[in-house]
């Protein structure tokens, strides 16, 4: 057996370390970790693999599309001269068209990786009233575009994970894996954090998704209430209010290799307005019977409002102090997780 932690980077933890992300004032990181010193520093940490985008444009922030200006390596050759598990990182699904997609599939199935996570949407913090058409147009959509391009997916072996990216209900994944009916190339990454930006509770949103999970985005946040509802913030795993052992027992049962990879959450903060009678309008009736069991969670973990939140990108510190906590929250989620996990394993 390996003496590797059973657990994945992902590079959108260190946002601004890969160059993704600028300081607030404008400022880049004079040292941008390359794809390769990435891999170094998993190495580093004995992790068992790396999630990474295999673009020289890679999907950032808002929409964002960033051009590191890396030459794409071979990447077969990287990943098995260190020993690394792969998954591959895709932007939205619907910005390029079927074609782009597939290529991007070939991409990664050639470099070695059984899984490539995508995202559905560009939404952020469940906030479906700017969505032009509405999201149940977007939907269909979204189940025309992955009947395109899954049977090549299934041809090469490879599971599409799309992610429940603050934007997808658990109803919203289980419709779309009947759309594509329940084809073996259709997987969902879990992100643990994002069930509390749709009002899901986190254990009772991956009961419901779990036969489908095939990767996990291990993200904790913090919580504090707000006058719109409630903040999610930025922290490192070990520290915010969401229950990854709980999580990570009920996906264990469906059968599937799973390895999660660790992922700060965004620098911004996200804040959830469920108090907000509009944010309600655009999710069926069912999700307020869902968010009954948030009110009980948000009872135990919610920090109270007046307690200080912002992250220190957020309130425009410096490039060299934001780099140094990107890689410290790193620091403490793998030794949290090698704790978590190795207690599980043994």
């Amino acid at each position: 057996m390996s003496n590797k932690i059973p657990i994945a980077l992902c590079g959108y933890s260190l946002p601004h370390a890969m160059g993704y992300l600028k300081t607030k004032s404008g400022e880049a990181s004079q040292t941008t970790l390359s794809p390769l010193g990435m891999m170094e520093l998993v190495r580093t940490y004995d992790l068992e693999g790396i999630e990474i985008a295999l673009s020289t444009v890679v999907p950032s922030f808002d929409g964002a599309l960033i051009d590191t200006g890396i030459s794409a390596p071979n990447w077969r050759t990287l990943f098995e001269r260190y020993d690394l598990k792969i998954i591959a990182d895709y932007g939205a699904i619907l910005d390029n068209d079927s074609q782009h997609l597939k290529d991007a599939l070939k991409v990664a199935s050639d470099a070695g990786a059984k899984v490539m996570r995508a995202v559905l949407s560009h939404l952020l913090c469940g906030d479906r009233r700017r969505l032009e058409g509405g999201w149940l147009a977007h939907r269909e959509r979204l189940a025309q575009r992955l009947r395109e391009v899954l049977p090549v997916a299934e041809d090469l072996g490879i599971c599409l994970a799309v992610e429940n990216h603050q934007d997808a209900t658990s109803d919203d994944l289980l419709w779309l894996a009947e759309q594509v009916g329940y084809s073996s190339a259709f997987g969902v990454t879990l992100d643990t954090g994002n069930p509390l930006a749709v009002a899901e509770e986190p254990i009772a949103y991956t009961e419901r998704i779990a036969p489908l999970v095939r990767h996990i985005h291990a993200k904790d946040y913090k919580v504090y209430r707000c006058e719109e509802g409630y903040r999610l913030v930025r922290c490192a795993a070990g520290t915010g209010a969401i229950p990854f052992r709980e999580m990570f027992a009920v996906v264990a049962k469906n059968g599937y290799e799973v390895l999660p990879a660790i992922e700060m959450a965004a620098q911004a903060t996200r804040t959830i307005p469920v108090q907000e009678a509009d944010w309600w309008e655009h999710y069926p009736p069912q999700q307020k019977a869902y968010y009954e069991a948030v009110i009980p969670f948000l009872n135990k973990h919610a920090l109270p409002a007046d307690v200080p939140y912002s992250s220190l990108w957020e309130s425009g510190a410096g490039s060299e102090e934001i780099l140094t906590e990107e890689f410290e929250f790193v620091r403490q989620s793998v030794e949290y997780f090698a704790s978590v996990l190795e207690n599980d394993r043994g």
